[in-house]
C-alpha cells in the first residue's frame, strides 16, 4: 500500500508528520511457495527498509516526522484509526485511481480513507507531477461545491486554507440541468453565484479577491477545465461520508477529478 503522511505536504510547516505504512494483511502469505499472495516476512522486511529511507528523506528536508508500521486486513481503516488516534488535522495520500474490476477486487484504499476519516484528506492522484524544485506552493486553488451538506462548513475550511497560503482562490458550483428557456438558465447562474459570494467573508477581502465560477454540463470536466484554465495547485472538494468500507463501483465526481487531475485533491468530509 502506498505510505501515507499528515503534515508532509507543507515543508515550512512547524507540524510534526506521522510517515505511516500498512502491511496489507488481506493479501498476505505466510508461505513462500504460495501461488496467491504476498510472503508476510518480505511484505514486513520491504516496509521497513521503505519507511527507513522514507523518514531519512523527510529528515533530511527539515521534516520533523516520526514513523508507524501497521498491519491489517483493511489499510484504509487502520490509516483513519491511527489519523483519530494521534488527532491529526491533515491526512497525506497517494492513490492509483484503479478502476473496474481492478478496483472491485482490490478495493480503494484512497476513497475508504476520504471517506471516512473526520480531518480532510489530501490525496495526490496518478497524474500530479513533483515540482521540478521539490517545493510545493498553492498560488491558485479551485473549491467546488454542490451545495448539499455543510458547504459552509467547508468553504471556511478551504478559505482558511487559502488564506494560509496566501492564494487565489476560485469558488465554483456546475449545474447539471438548466432551465427550459435560455433566461431560466441565466437565472440560476445568477443565483448560484450570489451563493457563492455568501460562503465569503467580508474579511477575506482584506487578503485576496476570491472569484465565483458557475458553469453549466457534467460536473467534474468542468472542474477539470476550470482547474486547467487557472492553472490551479489545488482542488478542494466535498466528500460524502459512507457508512461501509465497501468499495464504491460507480465512479463519482470525486473518483473521476482524482483520476485525471495534475494537481493534488484536498476532500473535506461532512461533519
Amino acid at each position: 500500500m502506498p505510505a501515507q503522511s499528515k503534515g508532509a505536504a507543507a515543508r515550512s510547516s512547524s507540524a510534526l508528520g506521522t510517515l505511516a505504512h500498512v502491511v496489507d494483511l488481506s493479501v498476505a502469505t505466510r508461505s513462500e511457495q504460495a501461488v496467491v499472495g504476498y510472503p508476510i516476512d518480505d511484505m514486513r522486511r520491504s516496509s521497513s527498509e521503505n519507511m527507513e529511507r522514507l523518514l531519512k528523506d523527510l529528515t533530511s528536508d527539515r521534516i520533523r516526522a516520526t514513523a508507524q508500521t501497521l498491519e491489517a486486513h483493511n489499510p484504509a481503516a487502520a490509516i483513519v484509526g491511527l489519523a483519530e488516534q494521534i488527532k491529526a488535522d491533515l491526512i497525506v495520500t497517494g492513490t492509483h485511481s484503479r478502476h473496474g474490476l481492478n478496483k472491485a477486487i482490490l478495493g480503494s484504499c484512497a476513497e475508504g480513507i476520504f471517506r471516512h476519516a473526520s480531518c480532510p484528506v489530501f490525496t495526490i492522484g496518478p497524474k500530479v507531477k513533483a515540482p521540478p524544485n521539490g517545493n510545493i506552493a498553492f498560488n491558485r486553488i479551485v473549491f467546488a461545491t454542490d451545495f448539499t451538506s455543510s458547504t459552509a462548513e467547508k468553504a471556511a475550511v478551504a478559505l482558511a486554507f487559502a488564506q494560509d497560503s496566501m492564494a487565489t482562490i476560485y469558488l465554483c458550483h456546475v449545474l447539471k440541468s438548466t432551465g427550459k428557456e435560455i433566461s431560466d438558465t441565466f437565472a440560476l447562474q445568477v443565483k448560484f453565484e450570489s451563493e457563492l459570494r455568501k460562503l465569503v467573508p467580508q474579511s477575506t477581502f482584506d487578503w485576496c479577491t476570491p472569484e465565483c465560477v458557475v458553469e453549466l454540463g457534467e460536473v467534474a470536466p468542468h472542474i477539470l477545465g476550470l482547474a486547467r484554465r487557472v492553472e490551479a495547485d489545488l482542488i478542494i472538494l466535498g466528500a460524502r461520508r459512507s457508512s461501509t468500507w465497501f468499495a464504491h463501483l460507480a465512479d463519482g465526481v470525486v473518483g473521476h477529478v482524482l483520476a485525471n487531475t495534475e494537481c493534488p485533491v484536498m476532500t473535506i468530509g461532512s461533519s
